[in-house]
């Protein structure tokens, strides 16, 4: 199985830079890939596009880097940007999705989702308003997930009515951070 890490917007609620405020003393990017990366032996890809030549050094070799240069026009295109990436390749049966600022997941919710996985449904995160990430898409769905476009990612793919979709409760994903006040209130309940 792959792994996609989203960082690549410009945070423009939190004032630019989010995957590189701290969590725990290390960089909001460098936490969800330390995390991922410890919860079983996955190839590990993050897209990146605004402030790449930044984020980058921060992941060094952990990860596959794929630049997404159109990533101003949201995160359905830095999704088929980078699914295209991990598609070539040919070897993977599935890919987990995430974002970088879903900070309190826990290397036993991505085992959840992933123990769960079938290779033949989409396995998505149960949210107040419907499915979302972290989700795991068998490889069947890889070519409509290079088709994405706009700011809304893989919602309409998770909530329609023409995919199977199993809902996995990981109630850690409800938190994310925003803006800088998410990032204080955080910080103020881990003191």
């Amino acid at each position: 199985m792959a792994a996609l890490i989203l960082a690549a917007g410009e945070s423009a609620r939190f004032g630019g830079r989010k995957q590189l405020a701290l969590i725990n003393g290390k960089p909001m990017i460098r936490h969800a890939l330390d995390t991922l990366n410890t919860t079983t032996a996955m190839e590990t890809f993050v897209v990146l596009g605004a402030f790449a030549d930044e984020v980058a050094p921060v992941l060094g070799a952990a990860a596959h880097i794929i630049r997404n240069e159109n990533w101003a026009a949201g995160m359905g295109s830095s999704i088929a940007c980078a699914m295209s990436a991990i598609a070539d390749q040919g070897r993977f049966d599935g890919v987990l999705i995430t974002l970088c600022d879903q900070v309190k997941l826990t290397v036993g919710d991505y085992t959840k989702l992933i123990a769960a996985f079938d290779q033949q449904h989409i396995l998505a995160t149960r949210h107040k308003d419907g499915f979302g990430v972290p989700a795991i898409f068998p490889s069947h769905m890889f070519k409509t997930l290079q088709t994405l476009s706009g700011a809304s990612g893989a919602r309409k793919m998770l909530n329609g009515s023409n995919h199977d979709v199993i809902g996995i409760d990981l109630p850690n994903a409800a938190i994310d951070i925003d803006t800088v006040n998410d990032l204080k209130a955080l910080q103020s309940q881990t003191g």
